[in-house]
């Protein structure tokens, strides 16, 4: 493997069954993402991107073919060891922040370093850093329901890259914004790659989202 590849998906194929019938949602999906890049996946409604994500980060199994992170398949690892992979190595983003409601940002954000073992002060210094690179050092103590749309999504974002995986995997991240808060996330997105070299892997239906990547992936040429 190229060291600087931290996604790998082979001959990937996920096949539902839905009474007598399969439903084929990927078939002999193949891409690679290399360290740093930021990657757009498109596709009709039902082309299976979720089921892609879903595939990739480990939270679900395919029928055929692989997924490796970092060289390794999701599909060596015991339970425990993929969830304590999953901790390490890969982020979620999704349309709809998932923060939870009784947590401040920073203790939102500091969850994945507190899962990884972390300690309270050390989770909640790495929070607090990244917090104050997504522009929210003014907001650490607020509650989402103090926050606007925007601000979630950008915890949401804090959240995934506390404990600086080698990708991030995003649903529709800017799905749930206005134009312009959306285009600001995008931005956003943007400069934290250029700073890092954390992989992005974006779902998107928004073309112009689409474009800012550094290249596009179709799902539509793999359904039959």
């Amino acid at each position: 493997m190229s060291d600087d590849l931290v996604l790998q998906v082979k001959s990937l194929s996920k096949i539902y069954r839905q009474g007598a019938t399969d439903i084929d949602v990927l078939m002999d999906f193949n891409f690679q993402v290399t360290q740093g890049e930021c990657v757009a996946v498109m596709g009709a409604s039902g082309s299976g991107k979720t089921t892609l994500l879903n595939l990739c980060g480990g939270l679900d199994d395919p029928t055929k073919g692989m997924v490796l992170i970092n060289g390794i398949s999701w599909s060596e690892l015991a339970p425990r060891d993929r969830a304590l992979s999953r901790n390490r190595h890969v982020g979620f983003v999704y349309q709809f922040h998932h923060l939870l409601a009784e947590f401040s940002a920073v203790e939102n954000v500091a969850l994945p370093a507190m899962i990884g073992q972390f300690s309270h002060s050390e989770a909640k210094s790495c929070a607090e850093r990244i917090l104050k690179k997504v522009g929210l050092e003014h907001r650490l103590n607020h509650r989402p329901n103090a926050l606007s749309g925007g601000e979630r999504q950008r915890v949401a974002i804090a959240r995934s890259l506390v404990m600086q995986p080698s990708v991030v995997l995003m649903d529709e991240p800017t799905g749930n914004l206005d134009g312009e808060t959306g285009l600001s996330i995008i931005e956003l997105l943007l400069d934290l790659n250029r700073s890092s070299d954390i992989a992005f892997v974006i779902v998107t239906h928004d073309m112009a989202v689409a474009s800012k990547m550094d290249r596009i992936v179709s799902l539509d040429q793999y359904r039959q």
